[in-house]
Protein backbone atom coordinates (compact mmCIF):
# COMPACT_ATOMS: atom_id res chain seq x y z
CA UNK A 1 0.00 0.00 0.00
CA UNK A 2 1.72 3.16 -1.07
CA UNK A 3 2.12 6.48 1.33
CA UNK A 4 -0.99 8.06 -0.39
CA UNK A 5 -2.95 4.73 0.04
CA UNK A 6 -2.14 4.66 3.81
CA UNK A 7 -3.30 8.16 4.13
CA UNK A 8 -6.83 7.53 2.34
CA UNK A 9 -7.13 4.41 4.63
CA UNK A 10 -6.34 6.23 7.89
CA UNK A 11 -9.38 8.74 6.75
CA UNK A 12 -11.66 6.01 5.93
CA UNK A 13 -10.42 4.46 9.59
CA UNK A 14 -12.18 7.70 11.19
CA UNK A 15 -14.70 8.10 8.98
CA UNK A 16 -15.99 4.35 9.19
CA UNK A 17 -15.28 4.85 13.51
CA UNK A 18 -17.70 8.14 13.08
CA UNK A 19 -20.17 6.91 11.01
CA UNK A 20 -20.45 4.34 13.34
CA UNK A 21 -20.84 6.71 16.35
CA UNK A 22 -23.78 8.22 14.48
CA UNK A 23 -25.41 5.00 13.39
CA UNK A 24 -25.28 4.41 17.15
CA UNK A 25 -26.58 7.23 17.82
CA UNK A 26 -29.28 7.27 15.22
CA UNK A 27 -32.52 9.25 16.47
CA UNK A 28 -30.68 10.46 19.57
CA UNK A 29 -31.87 13.99 18.36
CA UNK A 30 -33.05 15.87 21.38
CA UNK A 31 -31.39 15.55 25.03
CA UNK A 32 -32.94 15.73 28.51
CA UNK A 33 -33.93 18.87 30.57
CA UNK A 34 -35.00 22.33 28.62
CA UNK A 35 -33.75 21.30 25.35
CA UNK A 36 -36.18 20.60 22.88
CA UNK A 37 -36.24 19.66 19.18
CA UNK A 38 -36.76 22.32 17.07
CA UNK A 39 -38.40 22.20 13.05
CA UNK A 40 -34.44 24.00 12.34
CA UNK A 41 -32.66 21.26 13.85
CA UNK A 42 -35.23 18.80 12.09
CA UNK A 43 -34.53 19.98 8.38
CA UNK A 44 -30.63 20.40 9.37
CA UNK A 45 -30.83 16.47 10.28
CA UNK A 46 -32.32 15.49 7.03
CA UNK A 47 -29.97 17.62 5.38
CA UNK A 48 -27.36 16.10 7.00
CA UNK A 49 -28.65 13.05 6.35
CA UNK A 50 -28.92 13.45 2.56
CA UNK A 51 -25.46 14.90 2.48
CA UNK A 52 -24.25 12.20 4.42
CA UNK A 53 -25.74 9.51 1.81
CA UNK A 54 -24.37 11.19 -1.13
CA UNK A 55 -20.53 11.13 0.54
CA UNK A 56 -21.52 7.55 1.01
CA UNK A 57 -22.60 7.28 -2.63
CA UNK A 58 -18.73 8.87 -4.03
CA UNK A 59 -17.12 6.90 -1.58
CA UNK A 60 -19.19 3.58 -2.56
CA UNK A 61 -17.60 4.61 -6.41
CA UNK A 62 -14.25 5.66 -5.75
CA UNK A 63 -13.13 3.33 -2.99
CA UNK A 64 -14.10 -0.36 -4.53
CA UNK A 65 -12.17 1.71 -7.62
CA UNK A 66 -9.18 2.11 -5.60
CA UNK A 67 -9.29 -0.48 -3.31
CA UNK A 68 -11.95 -3.25 -4.95
CA UNK A 69 -10.57 -6.63 -2.95
CA UNK A 70 -11.45 -4.65 0.72
CA UNK A 71 -13.98 -2.13 -0.09
CA UNK A 72 -16.23 -3.37 -3.30
CA UNK A 73 -19.42 -2.93 -1.68
CA UNK A 74 -18.18 -1.61 1.71
CA UNK A 75 -20.03 1.84 1.61
CA UNK A 76 -22.88 0.68 0.15
CA UNK A 77 -23.48 -1.88 3.03
CA UNK A 78 -23.10 0.86 5.35
CA UNK A 79 -25.44 3.48 3.44
CA UNK A 80 -27.95 0.18 3.54
CA UNK A 81 -27.34 0.28 7.38
CA UNK A 82 -27.95 3.85 7.68
CA UNK A 83 -31.37 3.40 6.17
CA UNK A 84 -32.15 0.50 8.44
CA UNK A 85 -30.98 2.43 11.16
CA UNK A 86 -32.59 5.48 10.64
CA UNK A 87 -35.89 4.05 10.03
CA UNK A 88 -37.01 7.26 7.70
CA UNK A 89 -40.09 8.02 6.20
CA UNK A 90 -40.59 7.29 2.79
CA UNK A 91 -40.15 10.71 1.31
CA UNK A 92 -36.85 10.84 3.84
CA UNK A 93 -35.47 7.16 2.27
CA UNK A 94 -36.21 8.25 -0.95
CA UNK A 95 -34.11 11.37 -0.86
CA UNK A 96 -31.06 9.86 1.00
CA UNK A 97 -31.32 6.68 -1.56
CA UNK A 98 -31.72 9.39 -5.15
CA UNK A 99 -28.63 10.97 -2.76
CA UNK A 100 -26.40 8.20 -3.07
CA UNK A 101 -27.07 6.98 -6.70
CA UNK A 102 -27.02 10.39 -7.71
CA UNK A 103 -23.86 10.60 -5.92
CA UNK A 104 -22.27 7.43 -7.05
CA UNK A 105 -23.42 8.26 -10.94
CA UNK A 106 -21.01 11.61 -10.56
CA UNK A 107 -18.50 9.54 -8.56
CA UNK A 108 -18.35 7.41 -11.81
CA UNK A 109 -18.64 10.25 -14.47
CA UNK A 110 -15.77 12.17 -13.24
CA UNK A 111 -13.63 9.57 -12.03
CA UNK A 112 -13.47 6.67 -14.27
CA UNK A 113 -10.25 5.58 -13.24
CA UNK A 114 -8.39 5.34 -9.80
CA UNK A 115 -5.71 8.59 -9.33
CA UNK A 116 -4.45 10.73 -7.16
CA UNK A 117 -7.11 13.30 -8.19
CA UNK A 118 -9.98 10.75 -6.87
CA UNK A 119 -7.98 9.47 -3.79
CA UNK A 120 -7.59 13.45 -2.89
CA UNK A 121 -11.19 14.06 -3.87
CA UNK A 122 -12.04 11.03 -1.37
CA UNK A 123 -9.68 12.61 1.49
CA UNK A 124 -12.29 15.67 1.42
CA UNK A 125 -15.22 13.63 1.19
CA UNK A 126 -13.79 11.90 4.13
CA UNK A 127 -13.37 14.89 5.85
CA UNK A 128 -16.43 16.41 5.37
CA UNK A 129 -18.51 13.18 5.93
CA UNK A 130 -16.20 13.68 9.78
CA UNK A 131 -18.12 17.07 10.20
CA UNK A 132 -21.69 15.58 9.46
CA UNK A 133 -21.34 13.04 11.30
CA UNK A 134 -20.14 15.41 14.30
CA UNK A 135 -23.49 18.04 13.81
CA UNK A 136 -25.29 14.71 14.12
CA UNK A 137 -23.61 12.97 17.04
CA UNK A 138 -23.34 16.88 18.61
CA UNK A 139 -26.79 16.21 20.84
CA UNK A 140 -26.15 13.04 21.99
CA UNK A 141 -22.55 14.34 23.32
CA UNK A 142 -24.26 17.18 24.96
CA UNK A 143 -27.02 15.06 26.39
CA UNK A 144 -24.54 13.11 27.58
CA UNK A 145 -22.50 15.92 29.47
CA UNK A 146 -25.18 17.61 30.53
CA UNK A 147 -26.33 15.29 32.54
CA UNK A 148 -26.19 11.49 31.39
CA UNK A 149 -29.12 11.08 30.20
CA UNK A 150 -30.56 11.03 26.47
CA UNK A 151 -34.00 11.80 24.95
CA UNK A 152 -34.22 8.55 22.30
CA UNK A 153 -36.10 10.20 18.92
CA UNK A 154 -36.51 6.90 17.17
CA UNK A 155 -36.29 7.50 13.34
CA UNK A 156 -36.33 10.36 11.05
CA UNK A 157 -39.87 10.94 11.62
CA UNK A 158 -41.18 14.74 11.95
CA UNK A 159 -40.94 15.85 15.91
CA UNK A 160 -44.19 17.06 17.58
CA UNK A 161 -43.90 19.77 19.72
CA UNK A 162 -42.95 17.87 23.00
CA UNK A 163 -42.66 19.17 26.55
CA UNK A 164 -40.11 17.58 29.11
CA UNK A 165 -42.03 16.43 31.79
CA UNK A 166 -39.39 15.82 35.05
Amino acid sequence: MGHKAAIMFGLDKMMIRNAIIAFAAAGLLTTGGAAQQTAADYRQRQADLVALSAIFGEMHHIRRSCEPRLEADAWRQRMKRLVELEEPQAVARNDMIAAFNKAYSRAQARFPVCDRRARDYAAAKAAQGDQIVARLTEPLREAIEEDGTAFVWSGTRAPENRKDTD
